[in-house]
């Protein structure tokens, strides 16, 4: 497909948020909108590599498919998002060895991405994935992820907001023009992009290449401003580098200069609270990617001596932070070993904790931090009611609240980052002060009768044990695409809640008795980003009513 360039519809005076790679980290983005206050009438530029990398793409491109159907948003194509349409369209001879190769390699050395999450949610085991199987199980993603497909491939290559171009890897020349129907590969993958000399009347903005690997002299996740060739480069390693973050550029207005640009950043590492103060200490060797291979040569304390060929020094290395490749070598992901600047009282962000230091993060920096720290205090706000801003929020969240206020059902929320396991929920447990249930999606072996089990987070589950009061043999986990089907959630987002959406009842609920002797439960309004307070007894009589689900109680005990 040959280049296409999208104009930007901003008015004047009206913010625009900018962010890029992505990465399949859909709760980066949320909680990066949350901390930016987006709101509905905010202009939100995505540029390119949603996908891959991260915990979850397939979630990252139906959340960024839902602010698109509500909200003004602006995404332009990625190479990656290039590369995996090419894989699940191509028609050419040897495609199926090459999608089986890819899955394989991809399952092997990231574990996630794209195309597994299709395979995954379909049931589908890359370990299957087959030349001779391929056609067949390719057509079933082509058909049942047939909307995500369409979206991407709609994707232009360039957005034009006037004094601003937003382009994934780099244009050699503002005047676009001369750029319409060119390839646009060359476009999407331009490495070194800042690097290449380049000067611009319009302000070029990118993705693509991690801007810590710009900078020599420290180990630096922020954006870089070059106001002399005017150009941003804004790609913090979200979901690629081990230190990497999610950067934001927010413009008060479309022809604003660059000099009143701001920007802003999250990540999910742990924040701490730093006790003492510490002198900025120069690194000996600072090891980037393209001259990150090391020869290990000793190991204490989970930290590794290596020799680094490339400058013939020696450093120590936290284990964490190596990784052998395919041609068996081993290799450093982004590493220093210098000690930040800090005041006693700031907050660092915590990547490595080791009996001799903390490797953090201070402001976008990381490097070495020796000193005494705490963990700071994690701000949640028990709120009643539904949320005032809704626009970073998904509709099945705020389905949730409309079925609830419908019903006259009080309830308090909570908004937090994404919980996946229940170790994350525990400081949430505390804020709700009420039962916490486990929500298990489960199924037959048939996959033709389907149950939704609420039982106390405490409790072990047993399969045999529920088999036997309900009548299903081998019983088993639900398949992600059946739990979006019937209840419109994702994993880790399971909730009795999730039953507004079966209509049809092809779900049972089952309650463990011991969840029905406290007076509170806590859930989440079908997103692991938010959680709820509601009361037992609203759910019994007022909430499954209205949606036409009539609970099965059973009594597990869980040893």
């Amino acid at each position: 497909m040959d280049t296409i360039i999208q104009k930007i519809n901003a008015k004047p005076g009206q913010r625009i948020i900018a962010m890029s790679d992505i990465h399949g980290q859909p709760d980066y983005m949320l909680q990066l909108l949350r901390k930016l206050h987006y709101r509905s009438d905010d202009v939100l530029v995505i540029v390119g590599d949603l996908v891959d990398k991260g915990s979850d793409s397939l979630q990252t491109v139906r959340y960024i498919m839902d602010l698109s159907s509500k909200n003004q948003v602006y995404v332009s194509e990625g190479n990656v998002e290039e590369h995996r349409l090419e894989l699940l369209l191509d028609e050419t001879e040897g495609w199926e060895q090459r999608f089986c190769d890819f899955v394989h390699w991809q399952h092997a050395f990231w574990h996630r991405g794209l195309i597994l999450d299709m395979l995954t949610g379909l049931g589908i085991s890359p370990a299957h994935l087959t030349p001779e199987n391929t056609a067949s199980n390719r057509a079933r993603l082509q058909k049942h992820y047939a909307s995500e497909i369409a979206f991407l491939q709609q994707l232009p290559t360039i957005l034009d907001m006037d004094s601003y171009l937003f382009v994934h890897g780099g244009i050699p020349t503002d005047n676009l023009e001369s750029l319409a129907g060119s390839p646009r590969h060359q476009w999407l993958k331009n490495d070194h992009f800042l690097e290449q000399g380049y000067s611009f009347f319009r302000c070029v903005v990118t993705g693509h290449w991690p801007v810590c690997l710009y900078r020599k002299n420290e180990l630096n996740m922020n954006p870089v401003f070059d106001y002399t060739h005017r150009i941003i480069c804004m790609d913090g390693g979200c979901g690629l580098k081990t230190t990497g973050q999610l950067n934001a550029l927010v413009f008060p207005d479309k022809d604003a200069p660059m000099e009143k640009i701001t920007w802003d950043s999250y990540d999910a590492f742990p924040l701490m609270t730093a006790l003492d103060s510490q002198e900025k200490k120069p690194f000996s060797l600072y090891i980037q990617y393209l001259d990150s291979l090391v020869e290990p040569l000793e190991e204490k304390d989970d930290l590794v001596l290596c020799r680094h060929p490339g400058s013939g020094r020696e450093l120590w290395i936290p284990s964490c932070y190596l990784y052998q490749g395919e041609d068996g070598c081993w290799y450093g992901n982004d590493y220093n070993d210098g000690e930040l600047e800090v005041n006693s009282g700031d907050q660092i962000s915590a990547l490595y904790i080791h009996p001799s230091g903390c490797y953090a993060k201070r402001n976008g920096i990381l490097a070495w931090y020796r000193g005494n720290y705490q963990e700071s205090p994690v701000s949640m706000a028990l709120l009643p009611g539904r949320p005032v801003e809704e626009a970073a929020r998904r509709p099945r969240e705020t389905a949730v609240y409309d079925l609830l206020d419908s019903l006259g059902v009080p309830y308090l929320h909570l908004d937090h980052p994404e919980t996946k396991t229940m170790k994350a929920c525990e400081k949430i447990d505390e804020v709700l002060d009420s039962l916490i249930c486990k929500n298990l999606f489960l199924r037959n072996q048939q996959a033709n009768r389907f149950y939704l089990l609420m039982m106390p987070a405490e409790k072990k589950f047993k399969t045999k044990e529920l088999s036997k009061q309900i009548g299903s043999a081998r019983l088993s986990f639900g398949e992600p695409e059946y739990m979006k089907r019937f209840l419109g959630i994702s994993p880790g987002s399971v909730s009795v809640l999730g039953l507004m959406n079966d209509t049809d009842n092809h779900v049972c609920l089952l309650i463990d008795r011991d969840v029905l002797q406290g007076t509170y439960f806590g859930c989440h309004p079908n997103v692991n980003t938010s959680s709820l307070r509601l009361k037992i007894k609203d759910l019994l009589e007022r909430i499954l009513p209205a949606i036409r689900h009539e609970p099965v109680l059973v009594e597990l005990k869980g040893e």
